[in-house]
């Protein structure tokens, strides 16, 4: 284990000029090319970005900012142009209660720290039986730092609900049982915006010290969490030769370390935000796609992402992929293996239940300048709007595949 460097150092956070947290010594010493204790922007820029993306480019700027803010130990001064947890349930609230013929609110279980997991049902007599028509789920925020994925589903929800009465509006309202989850993992949005700005996981602590204390091994990453509970699909979460407890082993950016940004937990679906969508997912045979927002990179991506052996609904993907593709302006199509390999996620253990996956990862940076949530929460809308209308046609048509029905009751 490395001991902190004892130096300080300081680095620039809008006009302010910044300690860096004492955790990130050595960090801070590593990225200090010049040595003279002071962070400049290039030196920053360098660690976080290498030579992907450049500083004068907006979402460079973006994601050092966000770096910094970490660095720091400080909130992120964006997070005032997002909302909070406690915003978004108002405003859901208010939804309903302005279009309670078309909206019903349904809290899917409780985190650890006691918040909500609130699903909106968006379809025409929302408050009666919707299970015969297509079911779809749209789920934003799995990953705590990805803010934007948060302000996509709200778009998304009023762009339907305040245009209502457009034709095709009312198609979408008679045809789909649209479940729309604003935040899957509150408990760690929260700490976001108001700790650790690049924290990545849920905030359920994993282990207790001699004093009944949480310890620094907190949360998992919930898009590594996923496991329907069937032994013939165990090898999405743990593919062969990953062996649980041997970090040597991980399959990718999967991890058997509590500490790890990507720790997949102690087994398939422990997790009780996990738990709670796939309990809605699994157990209602209506749902036929799922739609998860993540951040960032502007693009679409479709099963598998554990091996590079294509999904038998490839060619099913491609076809609705390009639609979605054409109605976000171009946005980029491709198998979730191609941007890395993972184990754990929700779209292959969608894709082996007959639920159509696709992953769209929105905007350039994990919490872009707020006077860039139009335009990106636009182009997701607009992808949105086309994989409903196709999901909605593929199942009249007979086209989508069989679905596999788990009684999750237990």
């Amino acid at each position: 284990m490395l001991v902190n460097d004892n130096r300080s150092y300081r680095l620039s956070l809008g006009s302010k000029t910044v300690s860096v947290s004492k955790a990130f010594s050595n960090d801070a010493k590593e990225m200090d090319t010049n040595g003279n204790g002071y962070l400049d922007n290039h030196e920053v820029a360098a660690a976080v970005l290498g030579d992907s993306v450049s500083l004068n480019q907006t979402e460079g700027q973006d994601l050092v900012q966000e770096f910094k803010s970490r660095m720091a130990g400080l909130p992120n001064p964006n997070a005032e142009g997002y909302h909070s947890f406690q915003q978004m349930e108002k405003e859901i609230f208010e939804l309903a209660k302005a279009h309670p013929e078309e909206v019903q609110l349904k809290s899917l279980g409780k985190t650890s720290e006691g918040r909500d997991i609130w699903a909106l049902k968006i379809s025409e007599g929302a408050q009666g039986n919707t299970s015969h028509k297509t079911g779809l789920v749209v789920t934003g925020c799995h990953h705590a730092r990805e803010w934007m994925t948060v302000e996509a589903p709200l778009k998304l929800v009023h762009d339907i609900l305040d245009n209502k009465s457009t034709p095709e509006n009312q198609n979408r309202l008679k045809e789909a049982e649209l479940w729309v989850i604003p935040i899957v993992n509150p408990d760690g949005y929260e700490f976001t915006r108001n700790e650790n700005s690049w924290w990545r996981k849920n905030r359920r602590p994993l282990e207790v010290d001699q004093n009944g204390k949480p310890t620094s091994a907190v949360g998992v990453d919930l898009n590594r969490n996923y496991w329907d509970g069937n032994p013939e699909h165990m090898y999405v979460y743990r593919p062969p030769g990953d062996t649980p407890g041997n970090t040597r082993d991980d399959f990718s950016a999967t991890s058997d370390n509590p500490r790890s940004d990507t720790y997949r937990g102690p087994f398939g679906g422990s997790e009780p935000e996990v738990k709670a969508l796939l309990d809605l997912e699994l157990s209602n045979p209506n749902i036929r796609g799922v739609l998860d927002y993540h951040s960032y990179g502007d693009t679409i991506l479709y099963p598998y992402g554990h091996t590079r052996q294509e999904s038998p609904n490839a060619a099913l993907y491609k076809e609705i992929g390009k639609k979605m593709q054409n109605a976000s302006y171009g946005w980029d199509l491709e198998q979730s293996v191609g941007l890395y390999p993972a184990s754990g996620t929700s779209d292959d253990t969608h894709d082996l239940n007959g639920i159509l996956n696709f992953t769209i990862e929105m905007g350039r940076s994990f919490q872009p300048n707020p006077r860039t949530i139009p335009e990106t929460t636009e182009r997701v809308s607009k992808s949105s709007l086309a994989f409903i209308d196709e999901m909605i046609t593929k199942d009249d048509q007979g086209l989508l595949p069989p679905r596999l029905v788990s009684d999750r009751s237990a």
